[in-house]
């Protein structure tokens, strides 16, 4: 796990937070510009995952492993189906869809940094 990745992650899907609760907010569906940034933070979260995979079959065992796997999975499932519903449901609540995508995402990361520690 590369931290500055992780924070990088973090900051980007807290910005997903801050920007789906605003679209709620104004009572507004979220717009192309949303749903872009979101598949942006898909594409650093699945970068870090595949750093992760690659340190485990290098040979690095973090101490409660199946948890690690469990969350470097999961975290790849958050965001495309947030998007997913925020792209067929077009209401106000599909922004807070996506804050709370984001939000899963900022700690679920910031729980695989706390993970990533040798047995």
């Amino acid at each position: 796990m590369v931290p500055v990745l992780a924070y990088v992650v973090m900051a980007l899907s807290g910005g997903m937070v801050i920007w789906g609760l605003l679209t709620t907010a104004v009572n507004q569906p979220p717009y192309k510009a949303q749903l872009l940034y979101a598949a942006g933070v898909e594409i650093v979260t699945v970068v870090q995952s595949i750093v992760g995979f690659v340190g485990i079959a290098r040979g690095f065992r973090p101490e409660e492993f199946g948890t690690t796997i469990g969350y470097l999975i999961g975290i790849l499932v958050l965001i495309p189906a947030a998007w997913f519903w925020a792209n067929v449901e077009r209401t106000r609540y599909s922004g807070l869809v996506l804050a709370v995508s984001g939000l899963a995402v900022s700690v679920m990361t910031l729980r695989l940094m706390q993970l990533w520690v040798p047995a």
